[in-house]
């Protein structure tokens, strides 16, 4: 193990070519227009759409950092304000970096990390979401022991006793959250009838860090980090399966190279065993459904294809795009923290994500993340809208036969 987990740390600095050279071409506001249909819905900066000044968009917070480091500009409450309200979505990323070569969103990722470090980043509505992690070693601030009850409530093995050769890493909310305990549930169920061992830490799990990551506290991040490590390591697991498409991105980007599992979302491993003829969709479903890419599953890690295909095998079900799908797509309203500072900002995007499956005449929006789940609940409730949200497992354990 190497004493510095995760990815080589990195400095603001090393990207000073990068916000230094930001010609403010605003290439970052909206989506490839040649990508687009519908003017509608070109725009894509969560909160550059939002508050519509320069500083609320990539090129504006590349003109943060800019003046910061040259000591131009102090920071103030406005500043905070700016760089807080960012969903760290990476749909700027996604358009610059192909014609530019430039990384907007790592930049105001160590942007926050150099406010953590100096100390005059962090809000107070922070200070909560760190105490929780400090106290619970869990994002909701739960008891661990309650982790150990799933144990026997999914009849699954006890990774931390018995061997396993796939550890499935629950997550925070799926772990607590009852309204996620259905998803959670068909994936196990999933998952065996493919044929996996499948095995969980119970208490011994601990949050993935992604929490930590969005805010900028590298040094409590990559505490936890180690700990899971280990402890994952010391599983013996082939394989490591996330449902949260957070943690998916966590163990892909920073927990990869460090461990000696193999780490997947559970959309890649499901359709790899629908492909292989392991699992078979045959029950009829109805209705037309839209999957909505997170943010960290799909621009992080590229994983686009596989959720789709999981729902093209299920027969009955009609499948249409968002306007704003795969590299394009919408963030939910939850990435970066925002939402659990600016609750009213987070409802709005999420509220705009629902609008636009009303417009392509999708009855589900269906994804495979908790924060996604929970932010287009929210949505439909702020729109009154009759779409409904479902988790891609659950509809396809219906299809597979049940319980």
């Amino acid at each position: 193990m190497k004493e510095n987990l995760t990815k080589t740390r990195e400095l603001l600095s090393q990207y000073r070519e990068d916000y230094a050279l930001c010609s403010k071409c605003k290439i970052c506001h909206g989506n490839h227009v040649q990508e687009v249909n519908h003017a509608r819905f070109f725009r894509n900066c969560p909160s550059g759409s939002r508050f519509r000044y320069e500083a609320y968009y990539a090129s504006g917070r590349m003109e943060l950092a800019r003046a910061l480091n040259l000591k131009e500009i102090e920071v103030t409450p406005q500043y905070l304000h700016a760089l807080y309200t960012c969903m760290e979505c990476g749909s700027c990323q996604e358009q610059c970096y192909p014609v530019k070569q430039i990384f907007p969103l790592r930049v105001i990722e160590l942007l926050r990390e150099k406010a953590v470090a100096e100390g005059w980043g962090l809000l107070p509505e922070h200070a909560p979401i760190l105490k929780k992690l400090e106290e619970s070693d869990n994002y909701l601030g739960k008891p661990q022991a309650e982790r150990d009850k799933l144990i026997k409530e999914l009849g699954v093995k006890d990774a931390s006793k018995e061997k396993c050769g796939v550890l499935l890493f629950i997550g925070c909310q799926y772990s607590y959250k009852s309204e996620l305990k259905k998803a959670l549930g068909s994936a196990v169920r999933l998952l065996r009838k493919s044929g996996a061992d499948v095995g969980i830490l119970g208490s011994k799990e601990l949050c993935c860090g992604a929490p930590l990551l969005e805010l900028g506290d590298r040094d409590f991040f990559e505490a936890f980090g180690k700990e899971n490590i280990e402890r994952i390591d010391a599983t013996g697991a082939e394989t490591v399966i996330t449902l949260c498409s957070h943690c998916a991105s966590v163990f892909g980007e920073e927990y990869a190279g460090f461990m000696k599992a193999s780490p997947v979302h559970v959309t890649q491993y499901i359709s790899e065993a629908l492909a292989k003829g392991d699992l078979k969709a045959g029950k009829k479903a109805k209705g037309t459904v839209a999957w909505h890419d997170p943010c960290r599953l799909g621009r992080r890690l590229k994983v686009y294809d596989e959720p789709r295909s999981i729902l093209d095998a299920i027969p009955g079900l009609k499948r249409v795009e968002f306007e704003r799908s795969r590299g394009n797509t919408l963030c939910c309203g939850g990435g970066g923290m925002a939402a659990a500072v600016y609750p009213e900002f987070g409802l709005e995007v999420a509220k705009e994500r629902v609008y636009e499956a009303e417009f392509v005449d999708a009855d589900t929006i269906v994804t495979a993340c908790p924060w996604c789940e929970e932010m287009l609940q929210s949505g439909i409730g702020g729109r009154k809208s009759k779409v409904k949200v479902e988790n891609i497992l659950t509809l396809l354990e219906e299809s597979v036969g049940g319980k």
